[in-house]
């Protein structure tokens, strides 16, 4: 540019040319002073830093707690399918027993018991004493049921393909009447094997197995009918002669259904239930237990301890 200048100098556009000069030098300086006032700013001010991140600590107690959220919530999973588990198992549990006492109930639907028989009265004793029963119960001749009759096994033999016997307490028997002549029965039923002792010389229970149902069915209801299922029916009655009776005496001869063990102990806790005077009466109908809590109350089923827990008004209070 100064050689430009120097050529020019002899020329009258020389002033024109020393300005465009200069110019140009100022615009390189200012160029050059910008850069350098922005290479400045650019080392003073620090750069703008970045969001933190979070501490190490604070990201471990989110991961934590996310997982003890979802590890609570497999547990209440897990406790909701162990609960539904064991409705489902209980449910079924119910109906095998119910299946199981159904099927038990269906083999005896035919059978009853006789009750307080003494142990002299076998064979055609046994059979003797089922006629005058019958007869007692407002059986003609031509109508007794044609039945087959023993006495259960003693259990002395343990290869014997025969029931055990079956022994009734007090408590078991279809509503015994509370009488002042409770103590010597009692006295008379413990003494000919209608306790729960298991000493020898008890006679055991007298099984009666009938032809034909509707016949067991009609025998067993004129007993009912008879006002018989809570007294039972004395040698006397029977017609027996004074050296029976004196040999049995107050000995009196009960029937009964033939119970599965469950209904049994139903019905021995539910006659404890009457002695208390919480229910009014204890029967039984086709092998199953049913209760009145009073005279004008319809008859309730029960099948099980539960059943006689709801019946039992003083344990329902405690309970709550």
């Amino acid at each position: 540019m100064f050689h430009s200048l120097d050529d020019a100098s002899g020329h009258e556009d020389a002033d024109d040319t020393y300005a465009e000069i200069m110019s140009a030098i100022a615009a390189t300086e200012r160029r050059e002073l910008e850069r350098c006032n922005e290479r400045n700013r650019s080392t003073v001010a620090p750069p703008t830093p970045p969001a933190t991140p979070p501490t190490n600590d604070a990201a471990l107690d989110h991961k934590f707690d996310k997982l003890l959220s979802e590890v609570h919530g497999l547990r209440d999973q897990i406790g909701d399918r162990i609960e539904t588990l064991n409705r489902r198992l209980t449910q079924t549990n119910r109906l095998f027993l119910a299946n199981q006492d159904y099927g038990q109930r269906s083999n005896r639907a035919g059978d009853l018991l006789l009750i307080g028989v003494p142990t002299p009265f076998e064979g055609d004793g046994l059979r003797d004493c089922f006629v005058r029963i019958s007869r007692r119960l407002g059986y003609t001749e031509s109508e007794i049921p044609i039945v087959h009759i023993r006495r259960l096994d003693l259990g002395g033999s343990p290869a014997a393909d025969v029931p055990k016997p079956t022994r009734y307490s007090a408590a078991v028997l279809d509503n015994l009447t509370r009488t002042a002549r409770v103590g010597k029965m009692r006295t008379s039923l413990a003494s000919t094997g209608l306790t729960d002792s298991s000493s020898t010389g008890q006679p055991a229970a007298v099984h009666v197995q009938f032809v034909f149902r509707n016949a067991r069915n009609e025998f067993y209801r004129r007993y009912q009918e008879g006002g018989r299922a809570g007294t039972g029916l004395s040698l006397q009655e029977l017609g027996y002669d004074g050296k029976e009776q004196q040999a049995h005496g107050g000995l009196r001869v009960f029937v009964s259904e033939n119970l599965t063990r469950g209904n049994v102990n139903l019905k021995a806790e539910a006659m404890r239930l009457k002695r208390e005077g919480k229910i009014k009466s204890v029967f039984t109908v086709n092998g199953q237990i049913y209760v009145k809590r009073t005279i004008d109350h319809r008859p309730e089923l029960v099948t099980s301890s539960v059943d006689l827990l709801l019946l039992d008004e003083t344990k329902m209070k405690a309970n709550k």
